[in-house]
This record gives C-alpha cells, structure tokens and sequence, in this order.
C-alpha cells in the first residue's frame, strides 16, 4: 500500500496528469459549493423562529454547520466527479506502470454517470442516517465516519477500477478475497477527501491510488 501511495504522489507532475488535475480540482471545487449552498439553504430556512437573538444564533450555527456537513458529504459525492475522468487517470497510470495490464472495456458515459449517482445517494443518505451518532458520541464519531465511509469508497473504488477488466463475478471474487485492503485504502480515501483544499485532488489522486492497489491486489489474487 505504500508502495501505491508513493507510485500515486510521484506521477501528479506528469503532464498527461497535469491538465485532468486541475480540471478535477475545479470540478469538485464547483461540488463543494454546490453542497455547501444547498445544506445552508435547507439551515437558513430553519433559522426563522422569529425570535431575533434564536435567529442569530441559528445563523452562526448554520454556518458551522454547512461547513461541517459539506465535509460530511463530500466523500459521497466525489465519486461524480471521479467518474468523469477515472478513465484517463487510470490509463495514464497503467501505461507508465503496467503495461501488460489487460486492456480495459470502454465504459458508456451513462453507465458512469447512474454508478456515481447510485453511489452518491446512498452514501449521504448512510451519513445522514448516522448524523445523530456524529453529534452526540464525541472522539467516536470520527471512527464511526472514517469506518462507514472508509467502507463505502474502498468498495466503490475497487468497482469502479475492476469494472474496467473485470466481469461482475470475477469483481465480487476479487472484493472478498482484498476486502481489508480494500476497506484501509478507503479510509485513506475517505481522509483525504475531508482535508480542506487538498480534498479538491480527490478525484485525481484516489483514482490513481486506486489503480495501484487494483493492479497490486490483482497480481496477488489472480495467478498470472
């Protein structure tokens, strides 16, 4: 695994990296916003009790509160954004480092577009399920993120990367013979993506991250 980490950080300065970083970077800057205005949006109109200094307060609240929860859902939501270039991230990745991977499937934009949205839903909807528990249990709270999302990206990366040469049984296998690599690589993950400013080059270097640890785990797994 730290042998992924360092192959993944030593190829960001890689030109054919280059541009799809700062493309990633804007892109899950644009989804941060986005997220953001919406969980203050919904935080706003619950700050009208029409009692003045309750109102103020809710605002001040609000405002912790929108940032702290972008953070919360961002993991979820990254995943869009890692779709749309997952292929030429993974492409660069396998031509520099393992050209005698198999060669991948193409993957129809719609196919990409329903996983990442599939995805998105039930992550945020998991996180919001378990919002209470983030509140009131301090000190566990942040094992009880880091573990379900950890879970959750480490599956979805590895479906996400196998998909390309792999069948769906073959994926299923190869998930359960990896799943606590698979499941500390998503924690991995799952922090990056909740570092503010660094989280913006998720979709970049988690998708390459996740491409190591495919072809590591893969090489592992299956005789060749």
């Amino acid at each position: 695994m730290f042998t992924s980490i360092s192959l993944t950080l030593g190829q960001l300065g890689d030109p054919r990296l280059r541009s799809v970083l700062l493309m990633a970077v804007g892109a899950s800057l644009v989804l941060i916003l986005a997220i953001a205005a919406g969980v203050g949006f919904v935080l706003s109109a619950l700050a009208q009790t029409g009692t003045g200094w309750l109102d103020d307060l809710l605002v001040w609240l609000g405002a912790i509160g929108t940032f702290v929860l972008a953070l919360i859902f961002f993991p979820g939501s990254v995943q869009l954004v890692s779709g749309l270039f997952a292929d030429r991230v993974a492409d660069t990745v396998v031509s520099t480092h393992y050209p005698d991977a198999p060669a991948p499937r193409p993957i129809p934009l719609s196919e990409v577009l329903g996983d990442g949205l599939r995805f998105a839903f039930v992550t945020i909807g998991l996180n919001v399920l378990v919002l209470p528990l983030y509140l009131l249990l301090p000190g566990l709270n942040l094992l009880i993120f880091y573990g379900l999302n950890g879970y959750l990206l480490g599956r979805e990366y590895a479906e996400m990367i196998g998909q390309r040469t792999m069948n769906r049984t073959a994926l299923q296998t190869f998930r359960r013979a990896n799943r606590g690599a698979l499941f500390v690589g998503g924690v991995l993950i799952a922090a990056l993506s909740t570092i503010p400013v660094l989280n913006l080059t998720t979709p970049v270097v988690a998708t390459a991250f996740a491409v190591h640890e495919h072809e590591r785990l893969r090489r592992r797994t299956v005789p060749r």
